[in-house]
């Protein structure tokens, strides 16, 4: 068992030595994910309103 915890733990330890060199890159990559699913889902809203298939209270 305690073969297993090393394994896992070498694992990690050599991983956390590779991301210094990725370093804020990655959150960039997110960001910028997360930002086009942001505008292709406001557009998508703004498309159902258009076609008046939205569910408003208004």
């Amino acid at each position: 068992m305690n073969k297993i915890f090393y394994a896992i733990g070498d694992f990690f330890e050599s991983i956390f030595e590779i991301m210094p060199l990725f370093g804020d890159y990655i959150n960039y990559f997110y960001m910028l994910i997360i930002f086009t699913f942001l505008v292709l889902w406001t557009r998508k809203m703004i498309g159902h309103r258009k076609r008046g298939e939205e569910h408003a209270l208004l």
